[in-house]
C-alpha cells in the first residue's frame, strides 16, 4: 500500500448507474459461498465497472479479489462487514469500505482489535466503546449502517426514533460525515417499514441514503446450496440460514437494482458515488524486504561478507573445509560467485536475518536440522551455518536454489527441534518488533470426501448412504482427486449416480461445495518479517495457546504483496535426537560437537539400514522403503539419497531397476555416453533435477540459470516452451559438435524423466539426517528407542510398534512402576562388559491422567519408597490422583515392585481403600490383613490381566493372547500379517490367524458389512465380512482363522482383508478352553 491514492488508479468515472457494495464470498466461512472469480465474471458481463468485497470480519480474500478485479478491468473496492458489541452487550453490524491506503490500515486496526480475543469470525466483535475512544482510527472509511441489522436499523425497527437519531449523530461524529443510511430489498419481513422510516431519518438529519444487496450466492438456483453451507457451519440443515437469508439474495443485474429502487434513485446513484470514493491502491508485486538487525541497508552486503568470513574460518578450524588446495580454490571461487548473485539480487539482509536466528538456537542448545528443500545447495548457507551439508561434496547446485535469471525470493526451510520453534520465533519477535514479525494463515478447502459426508449431513442423508459414497471417491497420494473425476474413473459411482435420484441429489451438491473454503488455520511454519507494521497491510488474529499473532494472508497473498516469507518448522526428529542425546550424556559417555552425527561410513549403521531395520528411522520407516532397503543393500550416503527420490509417486517404478544396475544384474546404459559422467553416480538412471540441468549445460551449453529455466519448463510440462527450449538444446549442441539425432535422442529422456526428478538438494539433507538417526539406533538403541516411545505418548499403535521393535533388538522394556515415576519413558544403560541397558516404561504413556498425575507422584515419592498399594493411597493427593488414575496404574501393573497382591485383589479393594484411606486404624487394619474381604476375590486368569494391560496402555503388553496359539495357528495359516503385509499380492487368496479385538459396521456398494480388526503378535489388519455371520460375543477377543483377499495400497501400508471364509479354530482350546467355532462360507 502506499499513501497518496485519492485518484481513481483504473480511471473508472463510474458512469453506470449501480455498483454492488455488499458481497460476502467464500472467506465468509459460515455464511458465504461466492467464488471471487465467478463474481469479477458477473460483474463485468453486466457491465458494472466497480465490485466491492466485504466478507464477514476479515479482509482473507481482498488480494485475490484485488488482483482479479484489475485483471478483468474491474474497480475493485475492499471492505469488510463488522460486527459491533454495544456497552450493554448488544450485538449489530456495520458495512465499512476503504476509501484510500489510509482507510485500509485503520480498518486493518480495527479488524485486529475485534479479533482480539476471538477463535473465528463470526465470534469477533468491535466494541463500540473502543471505537468511540479512537476518534481517528475510521478515517478514511465510508461507513454504511448496516441495513436492518445495524445499530441504526434495531432501533427503528423497536420504534425508539430518539435512540436512532442519537446514534446517527454517534456515526457521524466518529466517521466525520463518511456515513450513509443502508437500505435493502432483499425479501426479509419488516423490510418496507424499515426503508419508509430510515427515510424519515434520513431527511430529519440530512444523511444520504444507498441501496445495497447483500450477496450470499451467485444464482436463485444457488440457494439450496447456500443453506447447505450454512447448515455444515451451524451443524444442522439450514440452521444457519433460517430467518437470516432469502432465496433473493444472489448476484442481481444493475437493471434490477434499479427497478427494485426505481421510487428512491438517490439510492442508487449514491452506490457510483461511494465507488468513486473509494480509490485503494493495492501495491502489488513490489518486493518488501526486511533489513537485518542493527544494520542499514546499504551495510548489509559488508556484514554478510564478514559473517561469511568468519563461519569459513570456523569451518577450516573444525575440520569441515578441505586440506587439498586445488580444492580450496574450488570452495573459494564458488562462494564468491555465490556472494556475487546474492549481493547482485538484493538477498544479503536475507541470508544475514537467517543465519542470526539460526546461530541463535544453535547457541541455546535448540537442535537445528541438516537442511530441507533447495536452500542446501547453497555453499554460502552452509559457510553460515545455516545448513549442514556440503554442496560440493553432494554435487549440489547453486541456482537450482536462486536463480539470477527467474528473479524470486530465495526459500530456505528450517528445520528446528519441536520444542525448541516458538523460542526461535519469540525471539525473531523481540529482535524485529512485535508489530513486524507474524505467522501466516492457511485456508482448508472442502476435498471430495468431506464435501460429499459434509454435504449429505446438512441435508439430513443418512451417514450409511453418505460413507458409501464417499469411500468411492479414490485416495491418490500426492493427489486431490476431484468429485468430476471420480465420475470418468470410477463404474461404480458412475453406475449409483445414474440409478439413484438420491445418490445423484448427493453427489451434484457436493461437487458444487467441493473446492470451497472451509476453515482458516496457521501455516505449519510460515513467518512473515515485515520492514514496517503488518497491520500496514493485513489484520491479525491470535491462535489459542499461542503468543505469536496470524496475519489474515496465506502465504500466496504475502508473496503478492511483496512480504518475505521465513519457514520456522517442527520436526519431531530433531527432538527426539536431542532428547537421546541428552540421555548419552547423562550416561558419562562422550559425545560428538555435532550431536550424535556419526562418522560417514559406519559398518554398524549400514548393517542396519541393509537388514531394513528401520523402524523410527526417519524417512525409512515405511513398508516399502523397508524392502527397497533390502533390496539395495545400500553402502553408501548416495544410495539413501537415491531411494529417498525415486521412492515416490512416479518413478517408484525405477527402484528395482536401480538396484539392480547397482548390483551388476542389469547394464547401466544411457541414451548417450556422454551422460554417464552425469549419471554415472545413478548407474545411468535421471533421478535428480541437478542430473537435467547438469546436461543442459554440458550438451546444450545453457548457463546455469537458463538450464534451472528449462528443468521449470520440463517438470510443469509447459508444451510451448519445451518447444522453444527443444530447438535451444539441438542448436546448443550443435554448436559442441554434437549430431542432432543424438541431441534430440538426449533431449525427449531429459523430457521423460523430468517430470519425475526429485530435488537432489533436498533428498541429501534428508537422507543425511536418516543416516543420524540410523546411527543413532545402531549405536545406542537403549536411548534411541526410549526417547522415540517419550514422543509418542497417547499414540498407542505407535508405542506398540516400537515395543515390538524393542523385543526384536533385544532392548528390555520394564513395566510401569510407581516408584520410578517418570513422565518420559527413561533409558538405565548398565554398560559394563556387554554393554546392555533397559528402559522403564514411561508413566505418562498409561492412561491415567497426564503430566500432573504423575508429577503428584514423583512429589510423594521422593521422601521414601511406596511400601504398597495403601501406602501410596496415604499420600497421594487425591484431587490430583483421582479414582480412574489408580485404576489405571493397577490395570497396568505399576505396584508390581511393592509385592502386593494380585491385581485383581487391588481394584476390588480399591473403592473401600480410596474411602478408609484418611483412617489411620482401617488403613492399618487393611495392611496387616493379608486375607481381608478384598483378597478373597478369585485372581482371575491370565486372559484378566493382559486385557486389563490393554485397557491401561492400550496394547498388550506382557504378552499378546495369540501367542498361546502360535505354534498351531502357523500350521493353520499361509503366514502371519506381518508377512501379508510384505510379501503377499494384491488380490491374491491367503488363509491368516489373529485375536479379533474389536468390530463395527460399515457399508459399501456391496450393502451392509462387518469390519473385524484381527491382530496377530506382530501387525493387525481390519477383515470386511457379512454382518449376518459374525457372532459380536463370539468374536471379540477370540482366535479366529480368515480365508479371503487381500486388497493392498501401493506403498503397502494399508492392508486388508475380504473374508470368504471366517471361524473359530481348534486351538481356542489353548485359551482358557473356549469353544470351537465352526467355519462360514460367505457368499
Amino acid at each position: 500500500m502506499t499513501d497518496g491514492c485519492s485518484k481513481d488508479p483504473l480511471g473508472c468515472s463510474c458512469g453506470v448507474d449501480f455498483v454492488h457494495l455488499r458481497m460476502h464470498s467464500e472467506y465468509s466461512m459460515h455464511d458465504g459461498m461466492v467464488r471471487v472469480e465467478d463474481a469479477v465474471r458477473a460483474a463485468r458481463a453486466d457491465m458494472q465497472c466497480a465490485l466491492a468485497l466485504t466478507d464477514l470480519n476479515n479482509v482473507c480474500g481482498a488480494v485475490k479479489f484485488y488482483k482479479a478485479a484489475v485483471r478483468s478491468g474491474l474497480k475493485p473496492i475492499v471492505g469488510c462487514h463488522l460486527l459491533l458489541r454495544g456497552a450493554f452487550g448488544d450485538t449489530s453490524s456495520v458495512l465499512a469500505l476503504a476509501r484510500s491506503c489510509g482507510g485500509y490500515r485503520n480498518l486493518c486496526r480495527i479488524l485486529t482489535a475485534a479479533w482480539a480475543n476471538a477463535a473465528t469470525c463470526v465470534e469477533a466483535r468491535v466494541d463500540m466503546r473502543w471505537l468511540a475512544a479512537c476518534p481517528r482510527i475510521l478515517n478514511g472509511i465510508v461507513v454504511l449502517s448496516g441495513a436492518l441489522d445495524g445499530p441504526i436499523g434495531r432501533h427503528i425497527i423497536a420504534g425508539n426514533s430518539s435512540a436512532a437519531r442519537r446514534s446517527v449523530d454517534d456515526w457521524l461524529t466518529m466517521t466525520q460525515g463518511s456515513f450513509y443510511l443502508e437500505l435493502q430489498r432483499c425479501g426479509h419481513s419488516g423490510t418496507e417499514a424499515y426503508v419508509h422510516r430510515a427515510l424519515e431519518l434520513s431527511m430529519y438529519a440530512k444523511v444520504p441514503v444507498v441501496a445495497t444487496h447483500p450477496i450470499q450466492f451467485m444464482t436463485p438456483s444457488d440457494y439450496p446450496l447456500h443453506c447447505v453451507r450454512c447448515g455444515m457451519a451451524a451443524g444442522a440443515l439450514g440452521a444457519g440460514a433460517t430467518g437470516m437469508f432469502t432465496r433473493e439474495q444472489h448476484f442481481k443485474s444493475r437493471e434490477s437494482m434499479s427497478r427494485i429502487f426505481r421510487d428512491i434513485p438517490s439510492a442508487i446513484s449514491n452506490t457510483c458515488a461511494i465507488a468513486r470514493m473509494c480509490n485503494l491502491y493495492m501495491d502489488i508485486g513490489r518486493l518488501r524486504r526486511p533489513v537485518f538487525a542493527g544494520c542499514s541497508p546499504c551495510n548489509e552486503a559488508s556484514a554478510l561478507a564478514g559473517t561469511l568470513g568468519s563461519g569459513i574460518r570456523l569451518h577450516m578450524k573444525d575440520g569441515r573445509m578441505p586440506r587439498c588446495t586445488c580444492q580450496r580454490r574450488e570452495y573459494a571461487a564458488r562462494i564468491r560467485e555465490e556472494y556475487r548473485i546474492v549481493a547482485g539480487m538484493g538477498f544479503c539482509g536475507y541470508f544475514l536475518i537467517v543465519a542470526d536466528f539460526v546461530g541463535w538456537a544453535r547457541a541455546r542448545g535448540i537442535p537445528v536440522g541438516t537442511g530441507r528443500g533447495s536452500g542446501a545447495g547453497s555453499l554460502m548457507a552452509f559457510m553460515l551455518g545455516i545448513t549442514d551439508i556440503d554442496p560440493i561434496e553432494h554435487g549440489l547446485l547453486f541456482e537450482r536454489f536462486l536463480n539470477p535469471e527467474r528473479v524470486t525470493m530465495p526459500d530456505i526451510d528450517i528445520d528446528f527441534c519441536q520444542e525448541g520453534r516458538d523460542r526461535v520465533v519469540q525471539y525473531v519477535r523481540q529482535r524485529y518488533g512485535n508489530g513486524s514479525v507474524a505467522q501466516i494463515t492457511t485456508f482448508g478447502t472442502m476435498a471430495a470426501r468431506a464435501a460429499v459426508r459434509e454435504a449429505a449431513r446438512a441435508m439430513g442423508v443418512s451417514y450409511t448412504l453418505a460413507d458409501s459414497i464417499a469411500r468411492l471417491v479414490p485416495i491418490k497420494p500426492g493427489a486431490r482427486v476431484s468429485i468430476p473425476n471420480s465420475l470418468k474413473e470410477v463404474r461404480m459411482l458412475r453406475s449409483r449416480y445414474a440409478s439413484e435420484g438420491d445418490v445423484r441429489l448427493l453427489i451434484d451438491t457436493a461437487s458444487r461445495m467441493e473446492g470451497l473454503v472451509r476453515n482458516m488455520a496457521v501455516h505449519a511454519g510460515g513467518v512473515i518479517i515485515s520492514p514496517a507494521d503488518i497491520q500496514d497491510l493485513c489484520p491479525l488474529y491470535q491462535q489459542a495457546g499461542s503468543i505469536v499473532p496470524v496475519s489474515q494472508l496465506d502465504k500466496d497473498d504475502a508473496e503478492s504483496l511483496g512480504l518475505v516469507k521465513f519457514d520456522f518448522l517442527g520436526l519431531t526428529t530433531l527432538t527426539i535426537l536431542n532428547y537421546a542425546a541428552r540421555c548419552v550424556v547423562g550416561t558419562g559417555r562422550a559425545v560428538s560437537k555435532h550431536a550424535l552425527c556419526g562418522p560417514p561410513c559406519d559398518s554398524a549403521t549400514f548393517g542396519l539400514l541393509q537388514a531394513a531395520d528401520t523402524v523410527a528411522i526417519f524417512q525409512l520407516e515405511g513398508i516399502g522403503m523397508q524392502e527397497a532397503l533390502r533390496i539395495t543393500v545400500p553402502d553408501r550416503l548416495g544410495d539413501i539419497i537415491a531411494l529417498i527420490s525415486l521412492y515416490r509417486p512416479g518413478p517408484m517404478h525405477l527402484v528395482r531397476s536401480y538396484c539392480r544396475r547397482k548390483h551388476g544384474v542389469e547394464a547401466a546404459g544411457v541414451v548417450d555416453e556422454r551422460l554417464m559422467p552425469i549419471l554415472g553416480e545413478t548407474y545411468g538412471i535421471m533421478v535428480y533435477q541437478e542430473q537435467v540441468m547438469r546436461i543442459a549445460q554440458a550438451m546444450g551449453g545453457y548457463t546455469p540459470g537458463e538450464a534451472d529455466l528449462l528443468r521449470r519448463v520440463m517438470s510443469r510440462k509447459q508444451p510451448m516452451d519445451m518447444a522453444a527450449h527443444r530447438i535451444s538444446f539441438v542448436n546448443g549442441a550443435a554448436m559442441q559438435g554434437i549430431g542432432g539425432s543424438s541431441a534430440v535422442a538426449v533431449f525427449q529422456h531429459m523430457e521423460k524423466f523430468a517430470s519425475y526428478g526429485f530435488n537432489k538438494s533436498h533428498a541429501a539433507a534428508y537422507a543425511t539426517m536418516s543416516y543420524q538417526t540410523a546411527w543413532v539406533k545402531a549405536r545406542h538403541p537403549v536411548e534411541f528407542m526410549a526417547s522415540n516411545m517419550s514422543w509418542s505418548l497417547g499414540d498407542y499403535d505407535r508405542l506398540r510398534l516400537l515395543r515390538m521393535d524393542c523385543a526384536r533388538r533385544g532392548v528390555p522394556l520394564r513395566a510401569p512402576d510407581v516408584n520410578r515415576p517418570s513422565y518420559r519413558f527413561t533409558p538405565i544403560t548398565c554398560y559394563g562388559s556387554e554393554g546392555h541397558g533397559y528402559i522403564v516404561y514411561g508413566l505418562g504413556a498409561i492412561k491415567c491422567g497426564g503430566e500432573a498425575v504423575v508429577r503428584d507422584i514423583a512429589r510423594c515419592r521422593e521422601d521414601r519408597p511406596f511400601r504398597s498399594l495403601y501406602d501410596f493411597l496415604a499420600r497421594i493427593n487425591s484431587r490430583i490422583v483421582k479414582r480412574s488414575a489408580v485404576e489405571c496404574l493397577i490395570k497396568a501393573g505399576a505396584f508390581h515392585c511393592c509385592h502386593c497382591c494380585p491385581r485383581a485383589h487391588m481394584l476390588a479393594a480399591l473403592p473401600a481403600a480410596m474411602r478408609d484411606r484418611h483412617e489411620p486404624t482401617a488403613l492399618l487394619w487393611r495392611i496387616l490383613q493379608p486375607t481381608s474381604a478384598a483378597c478373597l476375590v478369585a485372581p482371575g486368569s491370565w486372559r484378566f490381566a493382559v486385557q486389563h494391560e490393554r485397557e491401561a496402555l492400550g496394547y498388550y503388553f506382557s504378552m499378546h493372547p495369540f501367542s498361546r496359539c502360535r505354534g498351531a495357528a502357523r500350521a493353520i495359516a499361509s503366514m502371519g500379517i506381518d508377512a501379508i503385509r510384505r510379501r503377499a499380492r494384491p488380490h491374491a487368496t491367503i488363509t491368516m490367524c489373529g485375536v479379533a479385538l474389536s468390530m463395527g459396521a460399515r457399508s459399501g456398494p456391496e450393502g451392509q458389512s462387518a469390519m473385524v480388526v484381527i491382530e496377530d503378535d506382530a501387525d493387525r489388519c481390519p477383515v470386511y465380512c457379512a454382518t449376518r455371520y459374525v457372532t459380536v460375543p463370539v468374536l471379540i477377543r477370540s482366535p479366529l482363522v480368515v480365508t479371503g483377499r487381500v486388497y493392498l495400497s501401493k506403498d503397502r501400508e494399508r492392508l486388508s482383508v475380504t473374508a470368504m471364509r471366517l471361524g473359530g479354530t481348534n486351538t481356542c482350546a489353548m485359551l482358557d478352553r473356549a469353544p470351537v467355532q465352526g467355519i462360514y462360507r460367505i457368499p
